[in-house]
């Protein structure tokens, strides 16, 4: 929002009334503003999810953005700033016949699909897409998710009758059919091989691996292998040198934490092996702007093999010698 800076003097009470006035108005529009996905009328996203005559949207659309977020949804609203939410757009639905049963759609601009991805994955806990909807989807009774590209879509329903509970889904289906955009995954996922990987583990860490904050942004991902379960990240730097420091500021933790931080034969001047607290072995190393590695590791060999391929998936699409 634009800052006015009033002038010291040659106002006059009425002028400075009207200037304030005007503020107000500018900063109420700035933080209730409805985007394009919520424009009334029968092209409206939200009219077209009304599943059947017997169901009627309750008021209008609204939205929040990250100013007043929390006026929505409290404290949850950080965890979605922090993942790069821009504007969200609501809608409430009730039964024209009265009664309790009502559904909220709320779609989440989160600005770019890595993003809304993060989202969804932290929802849904692990746990692999059950729903034939957007890129990725998950339910329980009464709730809904999934994301399409840039938007993550949030569905809570209370709905008393069982048959007319296959509504929600109808609606969401709805939903995505209309949202712009297209169902592939961000290309970022793809840094992590699929061969062995746990379906649904797949998530993206924004805050810092395993709690170090100079790996801030990461894909990360289970495996089985040798019947074990591991854990894989690929963090992404700015740049090459960034990446470098952050191996560094790695191993400066653990030779600081009194654990030993050996080379890592075979995996560049900056790899290396050491223990991290709680999550057994870990090996890392640096691969142009990527930091890559693997924790969680009962033997080293058991996680060489998965580290090459990663190192060789990324060199692949970032076109890396």
């Amino acid at each position: 929002m634009p800052i006015f800076i009033l002038p010291k003097t040659g106002l006059t009470r009425p002028a400075l009334r009207g200037c304030i006035t005007l503020l107000m108005i500018l900063f109420s529009m700035a933080v209730t503003c409805i985007s394009p996905l919520a424009e009334s009328g029968d092209g409206s996203i939200f009219s077209t999810a009304l599943p059947s005559p017997e169901w009627q949207m309750e008021g209008q659309p609204y939205g929040f953005l990250p100013p007043n977020l929390y006026e929505y949804i409290n404290g949850e609203a950080e965890f979605f700033i922090a993942f790069g939410f821009i504007e969200l757009t609501g809608a409430n639905y009730t039964s024209v016949a009265g009664g309790k049963d009502t559904v909220t759609i709320d779609i989440y601009d989160m600005g770019n699909k890595l993003n809304a991805f993060g989202v969804l994955q932290s929802k849904r806990g692990g746990q692999a897409s059950a729903l034939n909807l957007g890129a990725a989807s998950t339910g329980s009774d009464g709730y809904l998710a999934f994301y399409k590209d840039r938007f993550f879509v949030e569905i809570q329903a209370y709905i008393a009758l069982e048959k007319e509970k296959g509504r929600v889904e109808t609606m969401a289906a709805s939903i995505a059919a209309h949202l712009p955009g297209d169902n592939t995954p961000p290309p970022e996922l793809f840094y992590l091989p699929e061969k062995n990987r746990v379906a649904g583990s797949e998530r993206y860490i924004k805050g810092g691996i395993l709690g170090h904050a100079f790996l801030d942004r990461a894909m990360v991902c289970d495996y089985r292998i040798q019947g074990q379960k591991v854990t894989a990240f690929v963090a992404m730097l700015p740049s090459p040198r960034d990446a470098v420091q952050a191996v560094k500021q790695h191993r400066s933790f653990f030779l600081k934490s009194g654990k030993k931080c050996l080379s890592l034969d075979r995996f560049g001047k900056h790899g290396f092996v050491s223990e991290e607290p709680y999550h057994q072995k870990i090996i890392e190393t640096q691969v142009g702007a990527f930091v890559a590695g693997v924790y969680d590791l009962s033997t080293i060999e058991a996680g060489k093999t998965l580290l090459a391929d990663i190192i060789k998936t990324i060199k692949q699409r970032e076109n890396i010698r």
